[in-house]
């Protein structure tokens, strides 16, 4: 490992324990898109990273001298390729010791891919096939025949590595081949843990990325089970609204002015109308009006309706016989009153009479 990522005086907060989250303050953290859209990206993303260089010594320490065609992304700033050369990985030589012509990582990704054979790699990559073939048993590859007959078992332990607590993350493209067929790492861990071909499309229910843990996967039958299982949520009685009438309880029978308050459930609302029930009768009134004014007389019904409880009017309390007696009296002409208001003052009298004496 380089001096310089090893050197505690080179990781941000070096005087004090390095936090055991420190991966939470890492620049990347919730611009996994952008990430991943480009090496640039990345890197620019990398550069003003606070936590760059600790990132740098995890990914050094945990990949040792792997090859670059067996690490993925940008990891501390810096490419495979970058961290590789960082960490004194030798390509191999060419076998007469001259130099090697063609992209060698990509020959070895595609070995380690097992989907082609040397033949194949090399006419891919411009690689000779005597150096495809030494690259292959340098990297300790079975000969491509014997790749085809390799278990799902051995094939996710080849492509996966450890990751933190519990996961299990999956290394370099997203699927291999398995017996001549081609398949995603998720799929082929779930094969492996479940014992059977997953229903479907595999989900993480982790928020690891790469993470192949089958403990991690499920299928469109273990939704399914899921949620038959769980108990159904409680249903929410959705809020009803109302329309109100201020209503006289006495308007066919006694003295006016005993009001209620009358509530009718509002059952639907669109820009022009809002539709209300009234006395198990479907109507409605116009939306902008009473919204504008508060309430809206309906001729139909022949009420006035209110957007919001209305006060119920104060009762006043009947006059008494003597104080009626005394104004029947302030209204005669003879006390400066006149004919009308003493006949009025009169009539208000004897009916106070008749309802005392009823």
């Amino acid at each position: 490992m380089s001096t310089l990522v090893s050197n505690p005086r080179s990781r941000p907060h070096a005087d004090t324990d390095p936090a055991t989250d420190w991966a939470a303050l890492g620049a990347c953290v919730g611009k996994l898109q952008d990430f991943h859209s480009s090496d640039t990206a990345a890197k620019a993303l990398c550069a003003g990273c606070p936590v760059r260089f600790r990132c740098l010594d995890e990914a050094l320490r945990e990949e040792g001298t792997t090859p670059p065609g067996y690490r993925s992304d940008i990891r501390g700033g810096l490419t495979p390729s970058e961290r590789a050369a960082l960490s004194g990985y030798q390509r191999p030589a060419a076998p007469t010791g001259g130099r090697i012509t063609g992209d060698m990582e990509q020959a070895e990704r595609l070995l380690r891919e097992g989907l082609l054979s040397n033949e194949k790699v090399s006419d891919a990559t411009g690689v000779g096939r005597h150096t495809v073939s030494q690259l292959r048993r340098d990297l300790g590859l079975p000969t491509h025949a014997d790749l085809r007959g390799t278990t799902p078992a051995e094939r996710l332990a080849h492509r996966t590595r450890p990751g933190p607590d519990d996961h299990l993350l999956w290394t370099g493209d997203e699927s291999t081949v398995v017996g001549g067929r081609r398949v995603k790492g998720v799929r082929l861990a779930f094969e492996v843990g479940h014992g059977r071909l997953p229903d479907g499309t595999v989900k993480r229910t982790c928020d690891v990325d790469n993470c192949v843990a089958w403990q991690h996967l499920t299928d469109r039958q273990l939704r399914d089970a899921q949620a038959a299982a769980a108990p159904p949520a409680p249903a929410v009685p959705a809020p009803v609204e109302y329309l109100y009438e201020l209503w006289d309880a006495n308007w066919d029978d006694g003295p006016a002015g005993n009001y209620e308050i009358r509530r009718h459930p509002i059952t639907k609302k669109t820009p022009q109308r809002i539709s209300f029930t009234f006395m198990g009768k479907a109507s409605y009134v116009d939306r902008q009006h009473i919204e504008a004014h508060g309430e809206a007389y309906h001729r139909r019904l022949r009420c006035l309706l209110y957007l919001a409880p209305p006060e119920l009017p104060t009762r006043p309390e009947p006059a008494s016989l003597q104080a009626l007696r005394q104004a029947m009296a302030d209204a005669h002409p003879d006390r400066g009153g006149t004919d009308t208001a003493c006949m009025t003052a009169h009539t208000a009298y004897q009916e106070a009479r008749r309802r005392a004496s009823a």
